[in-house]
């Protein structure tokens, strides 16, 4: 275990190997380079096998103790290359070699689970941390459980993951499923590695019989941005997306939007740094972000007025079926604008607001006394049982009563929709009376 509590788990799929041509036993052999074309690098010992040289890069450059190493492969992964782990003492003697060679000739055709579990055990007396698992390539959802299983719900975690070999379609689907297992269990830190034997050509200082390893912070970054963005998309929640576009913490101007306060300077200040990176950007996938936040913070800094704001958050979450949310920024929009067309002061303080309450009452009073003319934006009598409605359920969602109106709003969605949008077209029709009045 590492300091902190923090366990490092290496995950490597394990392929099948390449024989070599010369028909000797063993399979084809190549020296991964790690960091190439820099003045770090650092050539691993020959194996066949990525994971090996990527487990010897961590003891011996990062100095990263491997906690857990879990190897997962089929009935024809070359598991005898795994001996290569072994201290180099060990590595020649005679039990090893004999244990080695049956391995070899057994993964040829098919793997028995009795002869790598004895393999298992017999490199465990001397690299305990390793665990094998066989499985078939089209058993995928198994190398997630698999996963889970080794993966305590109350540790925490560092991934290494291995991506190099196996069926192709193996190390993709876990790199999907090690992106799920953020959610499911504690994990830190995510570190994907190829041994890329195919990409040789495109390194200058690397010569026949290397393979360059790259490491692809890449795929980490963009399943963030999808979460970040789907964070947004359904909740309004900005801060994770600013975070990983690089705005650093926005937690206070979030805060201040949610509990409606009206942070203008900040949202000025995210909105003119947006502005300096559209064109900082690298990318085209960033710079799209980029104008889809600036366009989402300079709508929200052209909504002068409180009602507004509430309203088209209102909106932002009625669409995202938030219907709580929606309902409670409705109806205070509705109080809001009351207050602004009745010039009541300080519409953030409580008294202000019961003013403007009473108000509305008054206009919905003289719809039913045939006075509707002397009110400034309420017209008409289902106008007014609209209101009335929004309000009674408003108030039995949140407090978990009973409605005094139609129980239905709190019971079925089909119900509850009607309301709603009929309220949002009363509202835009407020707005529309305001701006005439």
């Amino acid at each position: 275990m590492t300091k902190n509590n923090i366990t490092n788990v290496l995950i490597s799929v394990i392929g099948k190997g390449r024989l070599k041509k010369d028909q000797t036993v063993g399979y084809e052999q190549t020296e991964y380079v790690f960091n190439p074309d820099t003045n770090k690098k650092y050539v691993a010992s020959k194996t066949a096998f990525f994971g090996i040289a990527l487990y010897e890069y961590f003891k011996e450059v990062e100095k990263i103790q491997i906690d857990k190493f879990i190897l997962i492969g089929t009935d024809r992964s070359a598991w005898s290359e795994l001996y290569q782990i072994l201290p180099h003492d060990v590595q020649n003697s005679e039990d090893i070699t004999a244990m080695c060679l049956k391995v070899y000739e057994e993964e040829k055709k098919g793997i028995q689970d009795s002869t790598l579990s004895v393999w298992q055990n017999t490199l465990t007396k001397y690299v305990p941390k390793l665990k094998f698992y066989k499985i078939k390539p089209l058993e995928l959802g198994r190398g997630i459980d698999i996963l889970l299983q080794e993966l305590d719900k109350d540790g925490d975690y560092n991934i290494i993951f291995d991506m190099t070999h196996a069926f192709r379609n193996i190390p993709v689907v876990f790199s999907y499923g090690i992106m799920l297992l953020k959610y499911l269990r504690k994990i830190n830190s995510v570190r994907i590695f190829y041994g890329a034997h195919d990409m040789i050509n495109y390194f200058s200082d690397l010569v026949s019989g290397q393979s360059p390893v790259i490491e692809i912070p890449l795929i980490d970054k963009l399943v963030r941005l999808i979460e970040s963005m789907a964070t947004f998309q359904n909740s309004g929640y900005f801060v994770p997306l600013l975070e990983q576009i690089g705005f650093g913490d926005r937690e206070k101007t979030y805060f201040k939007l949610e509990m409606n306060r009206q942070p203008r300077r900040e949202i000025e200040e995210i909105i003119k740094e947006f502005e300096n990176k559209q064109e900082a950007v690298k990318h085209a996938f960033e710079k799209e972000i980029v104008e889809i936040m600036y366009k989402e913070f300079c709508e929200m800094n052209r909504q002068e007025k409180l009602y507004q704001r509430m309203y088209k958050r209102s909106k932002f979450f009625y669409e995202r079926r938030q219907y709580l949310k929606a309902l409670v920024l409705l109806y205070e929009a509705i109080i809001v604008l009351f207050a602004d067309v009745y010039n009541i002061k300080d519409n953030m303080n409580y008294d202000a607001r019961e003013k403007a309450r009473d108000k509305l009452f008054l206009e919905i009073k003289n719809i039913k006394n045939k006075k509707s003319d002397l009110n400034k934006l309420i017209k008409e009598q289902d106008e007014a049982d609209t209101v009335k409605e929004l309000e009674y359920v408003r108030n039995a969602a949140v407090h978990g009563s009973s409605p005094r109106g139609n129980q239905e709003y709190l019971e079925n969605v089909e119900k509850f929709k009607i309301l709603l949008n009929s309220a949002i077209n009363l509202f835009e029709k407020m707005l529309k009376r305001r701006s005439e009045s």
